[in-house]
């Protein structure tokens, strides 16, 4: 009889960790199709789900606003880490021609980082026609790199870093956008 319900209990058990793991499953899905649903509804999709889907914090988001400020996240500590790889690259190319737009590109990509984390901060204060303000002179900060090659007749070595994070930047762009900003 012990035996029994021993068996029993180890069955409930397993049953019990069974009807958890789907759960948790079920749920993952259910949050990681809301990121899908609403990439559907930017200009970007694909790159959309990308970004967002590499964040595992946005499996967590309930809501386009939270989507939004995962969004900024993303796209300012890029936009840090091409101010500093531009920086980097400024001192490989000190004296050279390449070293002025690389100077820009590393100015640029700072005000585009101090911009998003500004513009986070008027998403949390649910202030979205601000936060979009910011979001496009941040934009307008981050294209100044490749400008700054283009100006000088010189090829762009920034041109994959600046892609990405420009990429991120748009994502917040249409992102905003979903948040009823006129």
């Amino acid at each position: 009889m012990k035996m029994a319900e021993g068996r029993r209990s180890v069955l409930m058990l397993i049953n019990w960790n069974y009807y958890c793991f789907g759960m948790m499953i079920a749920s993952t899905c259910a949050d990681k199709n809301f990121v899908l649903k609403t990439c559907n509804n930017t200009d970007i999709p694909d790159l959309c789900a990308q970004i967002l889907l590499s964040e595992p914090r946005s499996v967590n988001a309930t809501d386009v606003r939270g989507l939004t400020d995962i969004a900024l996240d993303i796209a300012a500590r890029s936009a840090d880490s091409a101010s500093s790889h531009a920086s980097d690259l400024s001192d490989k190319y000190a004296g050279l021609p390449e070293q002025e737009p690389l100077d820009i590109c590393t100015e640029g990509w700072a005000e585009a980082a101090d911009d998003l984390r500004d513009a986070q901060a008027q998403v949390d204060e649910a202030n979205y026609t601000a936060a979009a303000r910011i979001i496009h002179e941040a934009v307008d900060n981050g294209d100044d790199c490749e400008k700054a090659f283009a100006d000088s007749g010189l090829k762009s070595v920034m041109a994959d870093v600046d892609k990405t994070t420009s990429d991120q930047l748009h994502l917040a762009v249409d992102l905003i956008e979903l948040l009823n900003v006129p």
